[in-house]
C-alpha cells in the first residue's frame, strides 16, 4: 500500500479510543499492534486463502466446507447465553436487545459460525479484533459476547453515541467511517438489519 494516510487515520482513531478510556477511568492502556502489520498479514492470509479456494474449485471441492471444527465452550459462571448477554449489557451499558440484534444479524445465534472472511462465533469477531479485545477463544460463548459488546461500546463512545456510525465501523472497520458511513452495500444492509432486529427485540421484551 503506497499511501500511509489510512494507517495514520487508524492511529488517530486508536488515540481517540485511549482518550475515551482515560476519561472513563480506565487506567490500564491497551496494547494495539501496528495496523500496517495487521493489514499486511491479512493480505497475505487472503492471498493464501484465495489460492486454496482456487485449488479446491479446480478439484471440484466445495467452498463452503468448515475447516477445523470450532471448539465451542461455555466456561461461564452464568447458566445461559441469555444471562451472559444481560451481564454484558450491564457491564458495558448497552441494551441487551441491541446485543441480541447484532448477534442475530452476525451469526443468527450460531456460536459455531465462521464467515468466509474468518470472523468467528456469535458476534463474528475477526482474529485480530479478538486479540485486541483479549478474547482467547472466540468460540467461548462468554468471551465472544463480552468481547463483542466491549468493542461495540468502544465504537459507540468513539462516534459520540452515533449508533449508525458505530455499527458501520463494527461491520467495515473504523478506518472506513472517518468521513461518514461508507457506500458499501453490505455495511448499509448490516446497519438497517441490526436496527430492525433491535426494534423487534425491544417490542418483544416490553
Amino acid at each position: 500500500m503506497e499511501d500511509n494516510s489510512v494507517f495514520q487515520d487508524i492511529d488517530r482513531v486508536i488515540s481517540r479510543i485511549e482518550e475515551i478510556r482515560r476519561r472513563f477511568g480506565y487506567k490500564k492502556k491497551l496494547y494495539y499492534p501496528s495496523f500496517e502489520s495487521i493489514y499486511n498479514r491479512a493480505m497475505d492470509k487472503n492471498n493464501q486463502n484465495k489460492k486454496e479456494l482456487d485449488k479446491n474449485r479446480a478439484s471440484g471441492k466445495s467452498d463452503n466446507k468448515q475447516v477445523n471444527k470450532p471448539e465451542v465452550k461455555n466456561n461461564s459462571n452464568y447458566s445461559s447465553t441469555e444471562e451472559i448477554i444481560k451481564k454484558a449489557s450491564e457491564k458495558y451499558k448497552i441494551p441487551d436487545e441491541l446485543i441480541k440484534a447484532v448477534i442475530k444479524q452476525e451469526s443468527n445465534f450460531n456460536e459455531k459460525a465462521v464467515s468466509n472472511k474468518g470472523a468467528m462465533g456469535l458476534m463474528q469477531l475477526m482474529p485480530d479484533t479478538a486479540k485486541l479485545l483479549n478474547v482467547g477463544n472466540p468460540f467461548d460463548i462468554e468471551e465472544n459476547i463480552f468481547g463483542g459488546t466491549k468493542y461495540l461500546r468502544d465504537l459507540i463512545d468513539l462516534y459520540n453515541g452515533n449508533l449508525n456510525k458505530a455499527l458501520a465501523a463494527y461491520n467495515a472497520g473504523p478506518s472506513r467511517v472517518n468521513n461518514g458511513i461508507p457506500e458499501i452495500p453490505e455495511t448499509k444492509n448490516f446497519i438497517s438489519s441490526v436496527i430492525e432486529y433491535y426494534k423487534k427485540f425491544s417490542k418483544t421484551e416490553e
